[in-house]
This record gives C-alpha cells, structure tokens and sequence, in this order.
C-alpha cells in the first residue's frame, strides 16, 4: 500500500511541476467576447481560398464541389480576368488612347451568357460574399505599355491606354457589363475592387512614381463608383511594408504618402504580408509583434488624418523563400500552414475591420513559366510525380490542405479567452453544444499549456475532445495529427505548432456574460525618442463600465541596442512595464519594429486619458499608441497569474 501512495504521490508531484512550468490559459464560456460589436466568427471573412468561383484549374465539378463544402471554404480573390480582358480590348477609332466601351460592353454580355451556362458553378455563389477583383500594374498602368492581344479573343493590335480616365473608364465599364446577380443573370459582381497589385515595388520599373500611382488611385476609384455603387475601391495593395527603415521615411513616402492624397476616396486598405526566408538563410518574421505594428500604424494615421478607421484586406499572406523554390517541397508548405494559422489568429482580433485575409496560394498555377522549368511553389494542387516514389501525372492536394483540415469545423460565437504568455496565441468560440479553443505557438520550441476552463465543471463533457495538432516533425514535413483525448488539463504544443481542440457538451453553454472591447486611438503619432524627456499622448472617448480590463499598445521602432523597457504614467499612475511581446526578439531583422502590449489596471482609466511614456536613452520613435478596453457585463476574477 506504501508503494502505491508513493507513487501516486510522485505522480501528482510531477503534474503539479508541469503545471508550474506551463503557459497558463483560461477560457470563459459564459462570457461573449464582441470587438465593436462584432462577435461571430465570419469564415467567409478568413477561410478563403486565393481562386474564383468558375476557376478552370479544377480536376472536376465533384473536386471543386468537395473542397469548398467538406472543408466549408469561401472564394476570395482574382487578380487574372480583368487584366485579361484590359489586353483583350480595343482602341476606340474615334478616341486614341481610349478603349471601345460599345465592344467591351458586347464582350461582356457574352461573358454573362456564358456564365448561365455553367449551372454547376451556381450552387457556390454563396461562398462568394466577399470577393474581390484586381489589377496588375503590367500592363495596366498608363504609362506607355502596349496592350498584349491573344489572336483567340482579340482582333485588335496592341496599343497604349493614354491616361488615368482612360484606364478609369475601362475599369468601371467592365465591372458594370460583365456580371449580373447571379445564376442566369450573369457572375456575381465582386464586391471589392484593388485598382493594382503591389504597384509601389514597381514605380520604378514602370517610369513613375508611388505619388502618381495614388493619383491614379483617386481617379479609377471615383469612377468606379460613378458607374458601380455597389463596389468598394481600395489599395494600395502594399508589399514588403518597412515603415521603420531609413528613421520610418519608408513609412512617410508609401503609406501616409498614399492616406494623404488618396485616403478619402479609398473605402478600405490593402496589404500583403509574408515572413520570408532572406538570402542570408535566416527566416524575417512578421508574425507577432511586426504584424501588430503594421496594422496598428495604419489604423492610428487612418484615424488622425481620416477621422475614421477604414477596413483592412489582408489580401496576400503567409510565407516567402525564394531560395527554396523549385521542385514541389513539403517543409516549404510547413512554413507557409504554420505562417497561415497564426497570423489569421491576429486577422481575427481584428473581426470588425477586417474585409478578408487571404492566405496565398494558387490552385494548380499552369499558367506559370520559369526558365528553369520548375512550378509555381505555393499550390494547393500538385502532380504524383513531383514528389519522389510517387508517378502520374495526375493531380492531388499538396500540404497546404492540411490549414483547411485543419480549421473545418470552426465556428461559433466568440468568447472570453486569456494567456499569461504573449507568444501564445488563443482564441475560442461556441456554436450549439461545440465549443472550439485554439491555440498557437509563437515560441521556437515546443510549450506546455495548462487548461482552465472553469464551465466544464457545471457542463459535463459529452465524449472525447477531438484534439487536432499541426506541427512539423524532424524532417520538416507538416503533421496533422488528430486524437481524441479525455477532458486533458495540459497540452503540448510543438515549436510554431496550432492546436485546435474541439468540445462536444452534454447540454448547450448559456452565454450570460459579455465582454465588449473597444479600440481607441491616441491624438498624435510618431514621436522621437529623446532620453529621459516624456513623451505625451492623449487617448480620448473611452467608454467605461464597472470593470473590466485595458492594455496599452505601445508601437516602438528602435535599434537592437537600445531598450524596450520604458517607464509608463497613465493619468499620473506609475504602469508595471511588461518582458515580453509576441514573437520573436526580431534580432536577425535591421531593428525591432512591433507592438508591446502592456496591461493596465481598469481603475486608472479615464474618459479622457493622459499617457506618458519615458525611455532612458535616446533614438528610434513611437510608432503608435491606443488602448485596447474589455469592459465586462460581470466581473472575471483570473484564475491565472
């Protein structure tokens, strides 16, 4: 009898120890977690695949119609068909420079008629909400390029669009005549339009400039809507955002540049963003805190200068490595699934202002050319015979399908959730009798988590917990691995690795409780840092409950030689400086550039709030500040440090 309560004793020991040394969470059930009101999980808004909804690069109807509805994914983005049908144009006789509207109008009952016929393609119309349409800037900014007629659709030579209303006026024509509203009527209209993709990195190449881009910005955006009032305008498509490089004058001729002249004509901001394998071989990480700082710059500046924050499309994300390309390659599609789950997670703390985040990949790219005869890397189909052992030619789902495994079954109301650690992401949701945690590890190793869930107590569990694990193993390959497990208190997160555990319950939680966040905005942004002089914000309209909690977003660009560590006063009260923010220290990038979040004691807040904050050494800048306030409907007493 000894030996045994030894051992149970030794046993509970050890879990106690485990317990310690863990990530500490805690999630609510009860208690509705509303961002400006919003708090449903809108996966038309995220789990969306980069393709159309007549998109030719389909095996079948049947493999079209199973991955959209197996794995519950919306169609989000074509940037190919206008461009298309832009050098398919002809140049109207009576108006160099000009396209013919009357031919681009009778290609495009045609292409209406010719959607009516693909009734299979119908039923997905529902999973089309929030698509968008694009541009690219080849050949469709104005500046001398020539068309590029294919003799299949085409009898018109190659000829040059003259200006801005030129290429206005075929945008707006085009999405005028060629969708209807759905079915027999024509294609669905997109609802959104990006005037180009990524114009900026290529002002250069096209002999202008990123202020002359806007310009034409303004331009096609007001005669889209001139002609197209149901369509939301928006760029400037951003690529590689460095706000902080050369003293944040990156930021100064690219975003503000772009708010400035063409803010109030934009209905929302688009950006991509990418952790990336640089040439030197080390991995520069958005995710986290740079991601944080991007949106935040963004948000703040849109509403100083705009008096309003403006959505968000995320309409390219995930992951870059040029020098892994070639060949099909399965740890490249790790980093890109890993990349996928957790900066989605930070797309939706942002549910009320985000449009949709798009996670980058091409169904099967056949249009792509390289010299080096390889294939497009970031695919969701591949063939046999890419891989090594395996033949044919026909094709199937690369890894990236392992995200959309992944996430299927996610949905349901937002609810309250904590972690006592920044580079653990965590979210959850309820829907009937299921309840879903997620969690995901920014660490470069793998954690331990500790479960608090105080409502499965009163709510008994109806069976296992379905546990789905994403991580890579030892040779870099993604793993899904999928358990059932019995009610677990501590799960082990490999490193980068997303957790998904789904909860069947006996009896329907009741949600009784709310928690409504609100984001505000200081009045000025983008200060110096001087040693030891204060730097003053003003955070004003904060609406205020009877409890609840705050945290201070503190956006900092600074040299990896100097401190992160301010001193912070709000309202003249002294604020406990955190360690730690969201991924990575950023050493291997030129400087730290991100968002530290700071908690704030509820009772400090004001109306109005006073924020200081002091460093002591000089150089770099504060970027951005807000407050971040969860007032809550009843108190929540921390089960967690």
């Amino acid at each position: 009898m000894k030996y045994y309560i030894l051992i149970i004793g030794v046993f509970l020991w050890m879990t106690q120890i485990e317990s310690q040394n863990s990530i500490q969470v805690e999630v609510n059930f009860n208690t509705k977690h509303a961002v400006h009101g919003v708090s449903e999980f809108d996966r038309s808004k995220f789990i969306i695949l980069h393709g159309d909804i007549d998109d030719n690069e389909w095996d079948s109807d049947t493999q079209r119609k199973h991955f959209l509805e197996a794995y519950d994914v919306y169609l989000g983005r074509n940037n190919g068909s206008m461009v298309w049908e832009f050098d398919q144009s002809s140049e109207d006789s009576n108006k160099k420079g000009w396209p013919d509207l009357e031919i681009l109008k009778s290609k495009g009952k045609a292409s209406k008629s010719n959607y009516a016929k693909q009734k299979s393609t119908h039923v997905f119309e529902d999973r089309y909400s929030n698509m968008i349409f694009g541009g690219q800037p080849t050949p469709m900014y104005p500046s001398g390029q020539l068309t590029r007629p294919n003799k299949c659709c085409s009898t018109s030579a190659p000829w040059a669009y003259k200006d801005y209303d030129a290429v206005a006026a075929f945008y707006a024509t085009y999405l005028k005549e060629f969708f209807g509203e759905g079915k027999e009527t024509g294609k669905p209209k997109p609802r959104y339009v990006e005037v180009l993709n990524e114009p900026f990195v290529k002002s250069r190449k096209l002999g202008t400039t990123n202020a002359k881009i806007t310009q034409m910005h303004k331009v096609v955006a007001k005669r889209i809507k001139a002609l197209n009032p149901d369509v939301k305008v928006g760029g400037y498509s951003a690529a590689h955002p460095a706000y902080e490089d050369n003293n944040f004058n990156h930021w100064k001729n690219n975003w503000a540049l772009f708010i400035d002249e063409a803010g109030n004509d934009m209905d929302f901001f688009s950006l991509h963003l990418y952790d990336f394998l640089a040439d030197s071989g080390e991995e520069l990480q958005r995710k986290g805190s740079n991601t944080e700082a991007i949106l935040d710059m963004v948000e703040q500046y849109s509403y100083i200068k705009l008096g309003k924050v403006k959505p968000f499309s995320i309409s390219e994300y995930g992951w870059l490595g040029r020098s892994l390309n070639g060949k099909y390659y399965k740890p490249r599609d790790w980093f890109n699934v890993r990349t996928f789950s957790s900066m989605m997670m930070q797309f939706m703390e942002r549910q009320d202002q985000i449009i949709s985040a798009i996670p980058f990949m091409i169904l099967k790219a056949k249009w792509w050319q390289n010299p080096e005869n390889y294939k497009y890397s970031y695919r969701l189909l591949r063939q046999n015979k890419e891989v090594k052992g395996e033949m044919g030619d026909q094709w199937v789902y690369t890894d990236f399908l392992k995200f959309f495994e992944l996430w299927n079954n996610v949905k349901g109301t937002r609810v309250d959730t904590y972690a006592n650690d920044p580079d653990l992401l965590i979210d959850a949701y309820i829907k009937g009798k299921k309840a879903y945690v997620i969690l995901s590890n920014l660490e470069h190793n793998s954690v331990s988590v500790k479960l608090n869930i105080p409502e499965l107590k009163a709510n008994s569990l109806d069976g296992a917990v379905l546990v789905k694990h994403l991580y890579a193993n030892k040779k870099g390959v993604p793993v899904l691995d999928t358990s059932e497990q019995v009610n677990p208190q501590i799960i082990t997160l490999e490193k980068e690795a997303t957790v998904i555990l789904e909860y069947h319950l006996s009896k329907e939680i009741v949600i009784t409780n709310t928690s409504e966040e609100q984001k505000i905005y200081a009045e000025s942004y983008l200060k110096s840092i001087v040693a030891n002089k204060k730097i003053e914000f003003t955070v004003k309209g904060v609406s205020l409950g009877n409890q609840g909690e705050a945290i201070l977003r503190l956006g900092v660009g600074r040299g990896h030689d100097l401190l992160l560590n301010p001193s912070i006063e709000i309202n003249g009260k002294q604020i406990k400086m955190v360690k730690d923010w969201k991924g990575y220290d950023q050493k291997n990038r030129d400087q730290f550039f991100g968002v530290i979040e700071i908690p704030v004691p509820y009772k400090h807040l004001k109306k109005s709030n006073k924020i200081s904050v002091t460093f002591s050494d000089e150089g770099g800048m504060i970027s951005s500040v807000s407050l971040q306030v969860f007032n809550f409907s009843k108190p929540i007493t921390r089960l967690i440090p």
